[in-house]
């Protein structure tokens, strides 16, 4: 039992020693951990001309906006700095953030530096460094306020981006605080550099941004030249969206504080929603005019709704609602970036004029827009490849955009000159026509000069013969009629010859009168039956009481030549039907006759002036008479149609009834 107890009391005492240790270690750990967290970044400057703060930065996030350096450096405030990774990217927000860091310098490096701050949008930067020996009283730093509004004549240099002067102790370190404070994006990153690498930086920056600058001023002149020259607004539209990408830039990159140093802290924040609100509204113009075959219903109201987000955008900072508006714009934006790659692909599938360079110029554009308003929104950190993907994927959208509008100008004016050549071909074609008809007029009005007395005289002649004949040789009659009717189709056909110039005419009918279909049917059925006695026409009307409005003997031409072509084309043995009916307000006239010649893809050729058919060659022809079949029938506000059904061909002439003229 005593032994049990000791074991017990001898277990119970390294355990509790143990927990004891592992307790006192994990206090250890955490203190250290805290103590390692709250410890102060510090940045050697050594050989290097310049060297980057990112990842060194120690970030505290004073949501009220109200802190001072005072307040900062107490202690209970001093520990809730935490270390950040990289770059400052925290978005839109209205919150001020307060960023720390310490350099250290060795003798290779020189005492008198600079300290670059950017991107150059920012409203509010103020640098407080560190003069005296105690980093624990805000007495002990030097301020300078910088910031985009802060006028360029109280910056310590003008330059691109924001510039501090340093002067830096020998193995010392100097503590730097950096309150931060926008109504735009809070991208932050910092360096230092020697005065010698500083200056060489400026000019380098400044000669970058220049020659961006100059580039898209050069691309939008160029538009507006095409505008000028064949005034499509398309191409004005692009000039003016250039013009507002240069406006942004121009506020936003640091160049306006150089060329316009005494109004830059007034006019940067309006020029930039200007730009960027701009670019907005005439993007979406621009897109409207461009995709016009392929933009849908909600497309085309989405790009309207842009259009008002543009305009929005513009107006949100001087009426205070920019932080508000920025976000919708954002998401507005992310989502035109997907339809203008939709538009985009469907160009290129509808086989637009410079679809494919549209297509990789909006690509180009949107992923560098997308990445930026990402970067924008916090969700993509502020690294060396991102920082200036905007500025080239613009240069990169505008002068490829430029190329495709280019190559959509030259489309235009090889169709043009395509148009103006048929137009040439075409004039000639008509004079050409109108000498031709001139030409005939010409020989129709001598023929009937010289065929009228013949033919009278035949005429005549065959009335004396009718009345000498009819008592003597009555078996006879029948030749006889045959003839006269044929002589008076002869005349007929020459009345509508020397006026056919009246087919075409536009004006209203003349001659037209109201005809009963039912007797005008049976007239010239029965005229085709004396004529070709030997064929046989079976003819069918269901019409008794029903009329059109026709210039009978034009009408008459018409069916006639269509029923001469229906005996010419057919075999001798072979019967022609002819029905006629009402359908829909119209009468339908039918004329079926067989024929195994009939080819259906000449169908539309054989209605044009002086064509015949392949299966015409062993009959005579001039190829005028389907010609004035359809010129007739379309006099007559009708239709005529050619088909084939089984070993017969069907010809159907469509004519409006009276009573539906004056509906």
């Amino acid at each position: 039992m005593n032994l049990a107890v000791l074991m017990y009391s001898t277990i119970s005492r390294k355990l509790s020693t143990t927990i004891s240790a592992l307790i006192l270690l994990l206090a250890l750990l955490v203190l250290f951990s805290f103590r390692a967290h709250a410890a102060q970044a510090v940045v050697i400057l050594d050989r290097e001309p310049s060297r980057e703060l990112a990842g060194h930065f120690d970030q505290y996030d004073d949501l009220t906006g109200k802190l001072t350096l005072a307040d900062i450096l107490e202690p209970k405030n001093a520990v809730g700095f935490r270390r950040i990774k990289d770059k400052l990217n925290d978005g839109y927000s209205h919150k001020a953030v307060w960023l720390r860091f310490s350099l250290f310098r060795t003798s290779r490096f020189p005492a008198e530096a600079w300290l670059r701050l950017y991107p150059p949008y920012l409203d509010h930067v103020t640098v407080y460094i560190q003069s005296d020996h105690d980093p624990s009283k805000a007495s002990s730093y030097r301020q300078i306020k910088l910031g985009d509004h802060i006028p360029v004549a109280d910056r310590p240099l003008p330059g691109t981006d924001f510039l501090a002067p340093l002067s830096l102790p020998l193995e010392t370190p100097v503590t730097i605080y950096v309150r931060i404070q926008a109504i735009s994006s809070l991208n932050f990153n910092a360096s230092v550099h020697t005065p010698t690498d500083m200056y060489r930086e400026i000019n380098t920056d400044i000669l970058i941004q220049g020659g961006y600058l100059a580039i898209i001023v050069l691309f939008s002149l160029l538009n507006f030249i095409y505008f000028l020259r064949i005034n499509d607004k398309l191409f004005l539209y692009f000039a003016l969206y250039a013009l507002a990408v240069a406006t942004n830039y121009f506020s936003i990159s640091g160049i306006l504080s150089l060329i316009l140093p005494d109004v830059a802290h007034l006019i940067s924040d309006y020029l930039a929603d200007l730009g960027k609100g701009g670019g907005i509204l005439l993007v979406s113009l621009f897109l409207i005019r461009l995709f016009t075959s392929e933009l849908t219903p909600f497309t085309r109201r989405y790009l309207k709704l842009m259009v008002v987000i543009g305009a929005l955008t513009i107006l949100a900072d001087p009426l205070g609602f920019y932080i508000e508006m920025a976000p919708v714009t954002s998401v507005a934006m992310l989502f035109l970036f997907f339809m203008i790659t939709w538009l985009s692909y469907k160009a290129v599938k509808n086989n637009k004029p410079g679809g494919i360079l549209f297509f990789m110029a909006f690509g180009i554009s949107n992923l560098g827009y997308f990445i930026h308003f990402l970067q924008l929104l916090g969700l993509v950190p502020l690294e060396w490849w991102n920082i200036n993907n905007i500025k080239y994927a613009s240069l990169l959208n505008i002068v490829l955009m430029t190329v495709a509008l280019a190559e959509r100008l030259r489309e235009t004016e090889k169709r043009a000159m395509a148009a103006l050549r048929e137009s040439e071909l075409k004039s000639v074609e008509l004079a050409t026509e109108r000498v031709a008809t001139e030409r005939q007029q010409r020989f129709l009005t001598m023929v009937s000069h010289e065929y009228r007395t013949p033919l009278a005289i035949i005429r005549s002649s065959l009335d004396i013969m009718e009345l000498q004949m009819s008592d003597h040789y009555p078996e006879n009659s029948s030749e006889l009629d045959k003839i006269k009717r044929a002589v008076h189709r002869l005349v007929e056909v020459m009345d509508v010859s020397l006026n056919k110039s009246r087919i075409s005419d536009s004006e209203e009918r003349k001659g037209a009168v109201r005809t009963l279909l039912a007797p005008f049917m049976a007239s010239v059925v029965e005229e085709v039956r004396a004529l070709w006695p030997k064929r046989t026409f079976r003819f069918a009307i269901s019409l008794t009481e029903r009329a059109i409005n026709a210039e009978k003997h034009y009408l008459t031409t018409a069916l006639f030549n269509l029923l001469d072509n229906a005996q010419k084309y057919s075999p001798p043995e072979s019967s022609i039907d002819i029905d006629c009916h009402e359908e829909r307000d119209e009468v339908v006239i039918r004329i079926q006759n067989q024929s195994n010649s009939f080819l259906t893809n000449e169908t539309e050729q054989l209605f044009k002036k002086y064509q015949r058919g392949s299966n015409s060659k062993n009959t005579n022809g001039s190829g005028l008479g389907l010609w004035l079949v359809r010129e007739i029938i379309n006099r007559h506000n009708g239709t005529v149609t050619f088909e084939k059904s089984g070993i017969h061909v069907v010809v159907t002439v469509r004519l409006p009834l009276e009573d539906t003229l004056t509906k």
